[in-house]
């Protein structure tokens, strides 16, 4: 028993005596790895303000080499601003010895048989010839830098004529169903629209316009109606082509969709849904500038009108309740139109006291475009419908009237 209580005894001592040795070497390793971290961070720092050092001293660098360029700059500029000076006081000193030898010699008829004469000679011509050349280098110049400019703005033209091929970029365009128009509905349409377009160009007939108000030839009106809406009117003097030719080009560019195209380069499809008869034709239209751009689809009635005086072609929309397999599509868009062009015979100005022979008819025709620009769903997008109407009344012009721009020479 006593040799038991001895072994216990014995057995806590060892654990007292080991205790102190556990904690020393615990904190001994706490203390190594403080002093690796210190060490990392410390060396961490280093490398950064190594990379600090090396940014900075490529930005130094950096400064000193666009200064070198600025002073080689200015120090050029100023090599060639102090030879210009010595070439105009070059310049003046040789007129001033030619003037002076002009007055006291003929050297036009100079003797041939003195070799100063001869050479002094030469050297004059060689001095005009070379400012001759200097002053056709001058105008060349000015010419190449027209001829830019103006190829410049010929390939802007070409590209905004250049019409569009998206029509493969949209798998589907949709499909319409709908129920056809009748005749009666037709003439309604027709004589509501002949009604405005008359009473439009009857009232601006009265409007006097300035100068500054015609573009390329073409005299601009609008007016605001009742429900808000804005009308515009585009009239002008055509004298290269007659009423009939004018009226017949027109109607076949409008009926052709290959030449329709041409006048409005952002649509993408066109399809005859009715023809009523030879002048009324039912229309279907998608407008897209481009392949992420909204589609502005419109259903309208093409016809045509015979005047006292004239022809009257008019785009008037009907968009019925339809079916359309992309309707659901946000990305279309129903709008509405309403242009028309008449065409006219145009008239002599009666002058009240004058007493003479009867003037000769004049040549050529009168020409008014017109239409509606905003109502409360295409306001949105004024910007494109401007666009659209100038532009599309330019290709008009150019190609069923005469084009707007002549090379000659």
């Amino acid at each position: 028993k006593r040799f038991t209580v001895d072994k216990r005894s014995a057995a806590k001592d060892r654990d007292l005596s080991t205790a102190p040795r556990c904690a020393l070497a615990t904190h001994g390793l706490l203390a190594r790895f403080s002093l690796e971290r210190i060490c990392k961070c410390a060396i961490l720092t280093d490398l950064l303000l190594l990379i600090e050092l090396k940014n900075l001293w490529a930005e130094i660098k950096r400064l000193k080499h666009c200064e070198t360029v600025r002073q080689s700059r200015v120090r050029k500029k100023n090599e060639r601003k102090g030879l210009r000076q010595v070439n105009d006081e070059l310049e003046n000193e040789l007129n001033n010895m030619l003037q002076i030898y002009r007055r006291e010699h003929n050297w036009m008829q100079s003797d041939e048989r003195r070799l100063r004469d001869v050479l002094f000679k030469k050297f004059v011509h060689s001095i005009y010839e070379v400012r001759g050349l200097r002053r056709e280098n001058s105008e060349i110049k000015d010419q190449l830098l027209i001829y830019d400019a103006l190829g410049e703005q010929l390939q802007r033209l070409q590209d905004d004529f250049q019409i569009p091929r998206q029509i493969g970029t949209r798998t589907s365009i949709g499909t319409i169903h709908f129920q056809e128009l009748s005749v009666a509905e037709a003439r309604d349409i027709m004589i509501d629209s002949h009604r405005q377009a008359t009473s439009f160009f009857e009232t601006m007939k009265r409007v006097e316009t300035g100068e500054e108000e015609k573009t390329m030839g073409w005299t601009q009106h609008q007016r605001i109606t009742p429900d808000g809406r804005v009308q515009f009117n585009f009239t002008k003097r055509i004298h290269t082509i007659g009423t009939e030719d004018l009226v017949h080009k027109s109607w076949e560019m409008y009926c052709d969709f290959g030449l329709y195209h041409g006048i409005y380069s952002s649509v993408q499809k066109l399809e005859i849904l009715q023809k009523i008869n030879d002048n009324t034709l039912l229309i279907r239209r998608d407008l897209q500038e481009a392949s992420s751009a909204p589609i502005f689809r419109t259903v309208f009635l093409l016809f045509r009108i015979r005047l006292p005086n004239g022809y009257l072609i008019c785009f008037r929309s009907h968009n019925p309740a339809v079916c359309v397999e992309d309707d659901d599509d946000p990305n279309v868009q129903w709008m509405d139109m309403f242009y028309w062009l008449m065409i006219t015979d145009p008239v002599n100005e009666e002058q009240q006291g004058v007493v003479g022979p009867a003037r000769p008819p004049l040549q050529g025709c009168d020409v008014t475009f017109g239409g509606n620009l905003l109502n409360s769903r295409s306001a949105k997008y004024a910007t494109i419908w401007k666009y659209q109407i100038a532009m599309s009344l330019l290709r008009w012009e150019s190609n069923a009237a005469a084009p707007l721009f002549a090379l000659y020479g």
